[in-house]
């Protein structure tokens, strides 16, 4: 039988992409839907037993839930405020092609290349009790002489040592989103506005910014996703304390699922941070058509 007649053809390239689907379906749509189906059971005594909604409710009355809640979006409104801010600027800066622009990049993206558990050791060595640099260094500032201010002692103190470190870690993946738009901006329309007169703020405000403004939104919703998920800092940094004071709503999921075996909490606990990651592609979605109609 010829090939252009064979019933193969039709089929030939979905066997091409049958592998990758498989995998995907093992790794993501599978855990994802057990999960789901996690939420929906507890264990008791061994046994799996089917509760419905009732871990959802738990959840809903915990009050631990809620502060969980009010401090994942704590950190996430400080972490993306100076990340945004953060990457801006210095992908303004690098837009600006300067000397040494290559050695200053490779020095920013070190951290990004380290993992958030040996980053996070890192932070915690530095604010540790007498042998931190830096709590030896702010420590005394911060307390006013002799009463030292111990950063991890304290509920705002840890959740800033975190938000530093992950602002630290996450700075390279926005700046580089961010000089990528902008790098897409044709210099002409720079050179055409200093022509007319306008200086160089005028210039980002009514040229650079609005065409930047479709990377900015991708930029912002990938840091979202990066700060609701965010679980690996916590852990290594804080653990969730002082008490439960850093103890925001993945390292709860995380700790009611390994060290209580509380699975169907944890798994609705999962189900909540599944719903904000999927509010969250829709905006990314949304990012992307009017970056696309933009084009």
């Amino acid at each position: 039988m010829h090939w252009s007649r064979s019933p193969l053809k039709h089929i030939y390239p979905y066997l091409l992409v049958l592998p990758a689907l498989l995998f995907v379906v093992a790794v993501s749509l599978y855990p994802t839907l057990y999960t789901f189906y996690l939420s929906l059971h507890r264990f008791r005594r061994g046994t799996m037993e089917f509760v419905g909604l009732r871990n959802f409710r738990v959840m809903w009355e915990s009050s631990s839930f809620w502060n969980s809640l009010q401090l994942t979006g704590v950190f996430g409104v400080w972490f993306l405020g100076l990340v945004m801010i953060g990457g801006l600027l210095l992908a303004l800066a690098f837009n600006q092609r300067l000397k040494g622009n290559g050695l200053y990049m490779t020095l920013i993206f070190i951290p990004w290349m380290l993992s958030e558990i040996v980053a996070g050791i890192m932070w915690r060595w530095m604010f540790l009790p007498n042998v931190g640099v830096l709590q030896n260094m702010l420590g005394p500032v911060l307390g006013g002489g002799a009463d030292e201010y111990r950063f991890l002692a304290e509920g705002a103190g840890a959740m800033g040592v975190v938000v530093a470190a992950t602002f630290w870690r996450g700075l390279a993946f926005a700046t580089l989103l961010l000089l990528a738009g902008l790098q897409t901006i044709p210099g002409e329309l720079d050179e055409a506005a200093a022509i007319d007169g306008a200086n160089r703020w005028q210039a980002f405000r009514w040229v650079t910014w609005p065409l930047l403004l479709p990377t900015v939104q991708v930029t912002l919703v990938f840091m979202s996703v990066q700060a609701v998920n965010a679980v690996g800092m916590f852990l290594s940094i804080t653990q969730g304390g002082p008490g439960r004071a850093t103890e925001v709503l993945s390292l709860q999921m995380y700790k009611e699922a390994l060290e209580f075996n509380n699975w169907g909490y944890a798994g609705a606990s999962a189900v909540v941070l599944f719903a904000f990651n999927v509010v969250l592609a829709l905006v990314y979605l949304r990012a992307l058509q009017s970056r696309a109609v933009l084009d």
